[in-house]
């Protein structure tokens, strides 16, 4: 099981509190914090392979961008938990504005997730690795798109 390279100071830095998890300040915080970092650090690990996120040392912007790409998702996960526990206050009077306040973790979660996949992608290729395996789609389109109101040319030659 490989240690996260992000810390519980890099989550506190986004802005996450105990009081948004019905929790206190202090040790069983961190240890929830911690609990996160480490399903992100496997999550990076996962992708990228376990030599490749052993290699990634302190002070090189892989690093850097595997610390990013951890507190993403782990701010993904965050804004997951902070969406169920809105959603169970609504018998605490939060019924007025929980549909908006919903709507903005819900986007919050699904851009965090983005972010994450493009930093560990930085972080493969900085550490000479292909990252076309994150992405979906091949990059390949075909078909033909006819604008105007006359038809195309290699129509009339049978072509389609």
């Amino acid at each position: 099981m490989s240690t996260p390279k992000a810390t519980t100071d890099d989550l506190l830095d986004e802005g996450f509190a105990a009081s948004q998890f019905a929790q206190n300040d202090g040790d069983p915080f961190t240890d929830y914090l911690q609990k996160v970092l480490q399903s992100a650090s496997l999550w990076v690990e996962q992708k990228c392979s376990a030599a490749i996120y052993a290699a990634m040392v302190s002070g090189t912007y892989a690093f850097d961008c595997a610390v990013k790409a951890e507190v993403a998702y782990s701010s993904s996960v965050l804004f997951r938990r902070r969406y169920a526990f809105v959603d169970a206050a609504v018998v605490n009077g939060l019924a007025k504005d929980q549909a908006a306040l919903l709507a903005e973790l819900r986007k919050k979660e699904l851009a965090a997730l983005q972010d994450a996949t493009y930093w560990l992608g930085e972080a493969m290729q900085a550490s000479g690795t292909d990252d076309s395996g994150l992405y979906d789609g091949s990059g390949m389109a075909s078909g033909i798109v006819e604008t105007g109101r006359y038809p195309s040319p290699n129509r009339a030659l049978g072509c389609p």
